[in-house]
């Protein structure tokens, strides 16, 4: 290597620092500016596109995100951070099957790679089933008729909005967000032991997500169901140790 090409390739490791330091401070604007200067004069610069994803991410442009950790894996497939960004992203995106090839890649290049390696089991043995696994629920699901559907209801338009949730069902299969969109209709329409039972029926498929639990609680308050809100709650609780952190809201209410 020339001692140019070594001088050229230290200053994109600083401005790759600089972008990544500015994603932190959530200065997005400035990290994409550095970032596209980088990948001009480099666009084989693996390290940008994993931090083009995580802007995109950050800016729930989840299919954007998708193709920049997958850009940045292509380039340089032992990247051990956009591997894993690309699988939270195939998660997000119901997208493991198409992931899978550059997990397997990876190994083949560096069989060593033990959390990659833990990776490609899990999506080869589960199949279908990851996508209710805890790391995909926490991922979260992206569907484009739900957020029609969450826009709608932050609107305040009721009925569109049930009927994109019960599309969403219907189209995609249960769903956790569905459920709790229309539990929160169920309730903002008064009819609170349907909304505690949606709300429920959310917690199932999701038992991971905090809110829910305090609209399941909200909602008992008002139908007479307090007791089974806090039996429902303390049940899922011993599985997921961050629900600790609204316990206080069910202490002393059974």
């Amino acid at each position: 290597m020339n001692s140019g090409q070594q001088i050229i390739e230290e200053k994109f490791v600083e401005e790759n620092l600089r972008a990544e330091e500015a994603i932190t401070k959530g200065d997005f604007p400035d990290a994409a500016r550095i970032l596209v200067a980088v990948v001009e004069q480099d666009p084989q610069n693996w390290r940008a596109y994993n931090s083009f994803g995580i802007i995109s991410w950050a800016r729930e442009y989840w299919l954007d995100a998708f193709e920049m950790f997958k850009k940045s894996v292509s380039i340089n497939p032992l990247y051990l951070d956009a591997l894993i960004n690309l699988f939270d992203a195939s998660l997000k995106l119901r997208k493991v099957e198409e992931a899978l090839t550059y997990f397997e890649k990876a190994l083949q290049e560096n069989p060593d790679m033990e959390e990659i390696r833990i990776i490609r089991d899990s999506i080869v043995e589960q199949g279908r089933d990851i996508y209710t696994s805890k790391r995909a629920l926490s991922v979260g699901f992206y569907s484009p008729l739900i957020e029609e559907a969450e826009k709608e209801l932050e609107s305040g338009n009721l009925y569109k909005a049930m009927e994109l949730f019960i599309e969403a069902n219907d189209a995609e299969g249960p769903s956790a967000k569905a459920f709790c969109g229309l539990g929160i209709i169920s309730y903002y329409q008064k009819r609170y032991q349907d909304a505690f039972s949606l709300f429920f029926e959310s917690i199932k498929i999701n038992p991971s997500d905090l809110d829910t639990y305090l609209n399941l609680l909200d909602a008992a308050r008002e139908c007479g169901h307090i007791k089974d809100a806090v039996k429902i709650f303390n049940t899922y609780r011993q599985e997921y140790n961050q629900l600790d952190s609204i316990a206080s809201e069910f202490e002393g209410r059974a």
